[in-house]
């Protein structure tokens, strides 16, 4: 790839489509494309010497259009649902079709799902849908990606994990909580946090264009240090200059809670049921005199049971179960949130190493700098 070649890079406007279109900028390259959604989403790559060419993912004119003359292809564009791999698909057929020279496809570690089975360390395991959608959406795009490699499109497959550095939702979500004083650690933070910086995920990226041999490979891309979740959520906190008391929640007890929270069906009959004996409906049945009649003839009939009677007959209306034991004293944080802390897989980088020749070269400690540097000049810790 020379200087000069058509880059094209898809999601230009996201955490890291930016960084790549900065990282191109600065290395010299002439003739970048972003493909941009929405332009009032773009200040932050509007100010760059590149193209921007509006269009969708989902409208295959739009996408071959942006290809026009473009022999690289980086592709970050997300989307939402299903579109995640109906618009892959469309790019795909594109860049197929106008003969691309290297296409780059940015995955996840997700696509083992938000908890990772132990054998998935290594890129030798299959993943296979787990029932989260962001995860099975973005294991179809990648299984788009591979039906596209057997019929000779150049393509390289990366997933990244926990992908911090400036702009990082990451970042900005747990300074946030530490703010608001109600950050919850899993397990006291002992999972593992696989961080990518996006720095060394840009290096990756252009090695995968470089690299001969990376075409139809997919590569897990991470920093390559082993650490908790404890470790990241901490790091946050030295940048407000604090040293909070987390509270910790064991991911056994919330699982053992979710696992025993009703579906669709019960749920929506316990609903159902909270309306039905709610005072609103009451009030507003009251206004009928045949139902208001009925409603008095319950009530004075209720008046001749028993307490223990009264109280089975609240339990029954209401769909109640037994009673939570959690000694939280917040609210019981959401399922994913519990899958991702607990993790204990530690992702291997090796055939990064080995076959795209990837070092990283910004690790943990440098990369929180560089990312508080920033939370300080978007204000997000103040002066």
């Amino acid at each position: 790839m020379t200087k000069e070649t058509g880059v094209l890079v898809t999601g230009a406007t996201g955490f890291i489509g930016g960084r790549v279109c900065e990282r191109l900028v600065q290395a010299g390259f002439t003739n970048v494309r972003g493909f941009v959604h929405d332009f009032s989403h773009a200040p932050r790559v509007a100010r760059l010497p590149i193209e921007l060419r509006q269009g969708d993912l989902m409208n295959p004119k739009s996408v071959k259009d942006a290809l026009a003359n473009c022999k690289v292809v980086f592709h970050l564009g997300l989307g939402q649902g299903p579109g995640i791999a109906g618009g892959t698909r469309n790019l795909l057929k594109s860049a197929n079709d106008a003969q691309v020279e290297r296409l780059v496809h940015i995955s996840t570690t997700s696509v083992y799902g938000l908890k990772p089975a132990a054998n998935a360390a290594t890129e030798e395991s299959r993943p296979h849908p787990t029932g989260n959608e962001y995860s099975d959406c973005k294991l179809a795009a990648e299984r788009a990606v591979q039906y596209f490699m057997t019929r000779g499109l150049p393509a390289v497959i990366l997933r990244p994990s926990i992908v911090i550095g400036p702009y990082s939702h990451w970042s900005i979500g747990v300074i946030h909580q530490l703010r608001q004083g109600n950050y919850q650690l899993i397990d006291q933070g002992n999972g593992l946090c696989n961080t990518t910086c996006v720095d060394n995920l840009v290096d990756a990226m252009l090695l995968a264009v470089e690299k001969p041999e990376a075409v139809g490979q997919i590569f897990t891309i991470t920093d390559g240090e082993r650490l908790t979740w404890g470790d990241f959520v901490r790091a946050h906190a030295r940048m407000l200059g604090t040293e909070p008391v987390f509270e910790s929640v064991s991911s056994a007890e919330v699982e053992g809670h979710y696992k025993h929270q009703p579906g669709l069906m019960k749920a929506s009959m316990k609903a159902g049921r909270k309306v039905l004996t709610g005072p609103e409906l009451r009030i507003l049945l009251k206004q009928i005199p045949l139902a208001d009649r009925i409603i008095t003839w319950a009530w004075y009939r209720t008046q001749t049971m028993s307490e223990v009677e009264k109280d089975k007959l609240r339990r029954r209306l209401s769909g109640g179960g037994p009673a939570l034991t959690s000694g939280m004293t917040t609210a019981i944080p959401d399922a994913a949130k519990v899958a991702i802390q607990s993790n204990d897989v530690f992702f291997s980088i090796e055939k990064a190493r080995r076959l795209l020749g990837y070092s990283p070269r910004i690790q943990f400690a440098e990369a929180m700098q560089r990312t508080a540097q920033w939370l300080r000049f978007a204000n997000f810790l103040g002066a």
